[in-house]
């Protein structure tokens, strides 16, 4: 048994299904009037026909209510096939009356709550109609009275019914009823400005209204009602009276709804473009009994056709001509409308973006739905930036998000997009170069500052032991002050060395001088340099090479004096960090490349910083200038030279465990001629 709680979910969920009903046509009218027909580039908007449509409800909601026999409009709620179920939509006085209740009591009421409507002949009837989609007649025993029942099928699912009394003393009331609906009859067709008429089976005019009688005919109705159109000679030309009978033929025979367009010469004597839209008419035992023609003029429609398809190519051409992407959505984020920018953005076909399920493309970014129901809430733009992936690379857009107006005047959201990926990679590029210049300015101070301390320590030295031997103090130990003078001049003459070496690597002034030198000899020399540098500072390490290479394998075509400043620059660095353990120098022969290398057990580098210690004036830890000394040029010196010639340089290191540097060049073995 059906509750009221059913009814009213049956009811909720019929309400749902037609306003996504409602939005769908909306979806399909919004693409229609953008794009057009399918295959059929312009497209119409026709006001003229949306108003006649309106006209033809009103006309028949007003038909419905001053017809003057009780008359109603129904919807059938079973509409699974059955169609046993029905309730009244829409009432006549005549009917409220006839049921002695007033209209609220009745509209919304299913006909088993009304007890008149409980005759099974009603449903049964109305079920007929339904499901012929024709109109089905009954006549219905009420006590005394007899009703003759005619109810006509709108739809499969609505319904219009009316009924008169066909007992003796309802007859000169139904006589009157009847002459009153005529009148009424000829005053709706009067009332309908296009062009009407009806015909019977013989093609003689009963009835038109006037709009076709004055301005297509020139006459008044009663001039043309009793006749064909071959029998108005003096107002319609032979060949068209001929061909409107040929027409009239052609319908009958097919039993059907015929419509066709052509030209037709006005009574003001213009031509002008009409279609003519003509059906079959039953009466109640469902047989033939007349034609009825409505006419529509076209001749202003085609016209605004034109002009319209001229308007909407222009505002195409427009629309897809603008290089930003546009896209206008809905308030659910659905794709309204897009142009061609947008389309090649989406990098997916047009009918694709227009199906709302379709929300994987990465750039769907573009609408971001916060926005929107910001846009839609508070009706101002809304601009921010986003970004979306496009041919595989990050493309940076800068969107505005403003409300306008669509079609049928409900708010929509218009998005522009502006690429902004240029000027972002620029606006980081600029900042990475800040960055950069302000990180090299702060390096080159240090490095001046380092500058400062490793020239001025061996210079004070060697002014004030200059002043000592001058003034003739401690002369036994004036040798060792000499010594010592040296050393300082020296290590002066390494730093200007540096920096006129750094200098000229900068200015490309470095050239190569390949000739025939052995890699045992060079690894020997890095070792005897390395014993050296042992022997001075005194630190306890041992000094290691590896094995000799054989043979001619060993001899090469190289720069020997470039490879021996890189190796002692290696040398230096590694007796500088590290206290103990040992230090190797050696190389080795790897398919086409010629590897030296220099391995500590010093202090080792941590893993964030190996990537650094090869720009200038970098030292793993910038304080460490302090505690070991160094200008932070030497292991740059050694990157730029291994570069001049054509070689790599690479680190392992770990921290306290030590470091191994390798530099690796081309070999190329050197031919000696017996």
């Amino acid at each position: 048994m059906t509750t009221i709680d059913d009814e009213i979910l049956e009811y909720a969920q019929t309400m749902d299904l037609l306003q996504k009903e409602n939005k769908a046509l909306k979806q399909m009218l919004r693409r229609y009037m953008t794009f057009g027909e399918p295959g059929n580039p312009g497209n119409l908007y026709n006001a003229d026909l949306t108003e006649s449509l309106r006209d033809a409800e009103c006309m028949l909601d007003t038909m419905l209510r001053t017809l003057q026999v009780p008359a109603f409009a129904g919807e059938v709620i079973d509409n699974g096939g059955d169609c046993q179920d029905f309730v009244i939509a829409s009432i006549n006085t005549k009917f409220a009356e006839y049921l002695s209740l007033d209209s609220k009591d009745i509209i919304g009421k299913r006909f088993k709550e009304m007890g008149v409507l409980k005759s099974p002949l009603w449903t049964s009837t109305v079920t007929l109609a339904c499901k012929t989609l024709d109109t089905a007649t009954a006549e219905i025993h009420e006590g005394d009275d007899i009703l003759q029942l005619s109810v006509s099928a709108v739809k499969h699912h609505s319904f219009v019914a009316h009924f008169v009394s066909a007992s003796e003393k309802y007859s000169r009331q139904r006589n009157n009823h009847l002459m009153q609906n005529l009148k009424f009859r000829q005053m709706i067709v009067n009332a309908i400005p296009t062009p009407v008429f009806y015909k019977d089976m013989e093609g003689r005019y009963v009835l038109c209204n006037q709009s076709y009688a004055q301005n297509i005919i020139g006459v008044s109705p009663e001039t043309i009602i009793g006749k064909t159109a071959l029998e108005l000679e003096e107002i319609f030309p032979r060949e068209y009276a001929g061909f409107y009978q040929e027409k009239d033929t052609e319908l009958i025979k097919d039993q059907g709804i015929q419509t066709y367009q052509g030209p037709i010469k006005c009574a003001d004597g213009q031509v002008r473009e009409f279609i003519v839209n003509k059906t079959l008419i039953k009466d109640d035992r469902n047989q033939f009994v007349g034609i009825l023609g409505v006419m529509q003029d076209i001749d202003h429609m085609l016209k605004a056709r034109r002009e319209l398809a001229d308007s909407e190519n222009r505002y195409k051409t427009l629309f897809n001509s603008i290089c930003q992407p546009i896209i206008v959505v809905d308030a659910d984020g659905n794709i309204i409308m897009l142009n061609t920018t947008a389309v090649e953005l989406f990098e997916e076909d047009e009918s694709s973006l227009m199906d709302n399920s379709v929300q994987v493309i990465p750039a769907i970014k573009l609408i971001n739905m916060e926005y929107v129901r910001q846009v839609y809430s508070t009706e101002k733009p809304v601009s921010y930036r986003t970004s979306v992936c496009k041919n595989g690379k990050e493309r940076w857009y800068y969107c505005t998000m403003q409300p306008i107006r669509d079609f049928f005047g409900e708010k929509v959201v218009q998005i522009i997009s502006n690429d902004i990926t240029d000027i972002k990679y620029y606006q980081a590029e600029i900042l990475q170069q800040k960055q950069q210049a302000e990180e090299a300015n702060n390096l080159k101070t240090i490095f001046l500052s380092n500058i400062a301390h490793e020239t001025r320590t061996p210079a004070n030295i060697i002014s004030g032991l200059s002043q000592m031997i001058k003034s003739g103090i401690n002369p036994d130990k004036h040798y060792e002050y000499v010594d010592a003078i040296s050393n300082n001049c020296q290590k002066l003459l390494e730093i200007i060395d540096d920096i006129t070496q750094l200098s000229q690597i900068e200015s490309g002034q470095i050239k190569l001088r390949h000739e025939i030198c052995s890699i045992n000899n060079m690894v020997e020399e890095a070792y005897q340099y390395l014993k050296e540098m042992l022997d001075e500072c005194g630190k306890p390490i041992a000094a290691i090479h590896s094995s000799p290479i054989d043979g001619r394998a060993s001899l090469i075509y190289a720069d020997s004096m470039y490879i021996h400043q890189a190796f002692k620059k290696l040398i230096s660095n590694a007796v500088t960090f590290t206290e103990s353990g040992s230090i190797e120098v050696g190389a080795s022969v790897d398919g086409g490349q010629i590897s030296f290398y220099v391995s500590d057990t010093g202090i080792g580098i941590p893993k964030e910083k190996l990537n650094v210690i090869f720009e200038r004036f970098r030292q793993v830890d910038e304080g460490a200038s302090r505690q070991y000394g160094g200008t932070g040029l030497g292991l740059s010196i050694v990157n730029e030279l291994v570069k001049c010639m054509k070689g790599s340089i690479s680190i392992s290191s770990n921290i306290n465990e030590g470091s191994c540097f390798r530099f690796a060049i081309p070999y190329h073995q050197a031919e000696i001629q017996k």
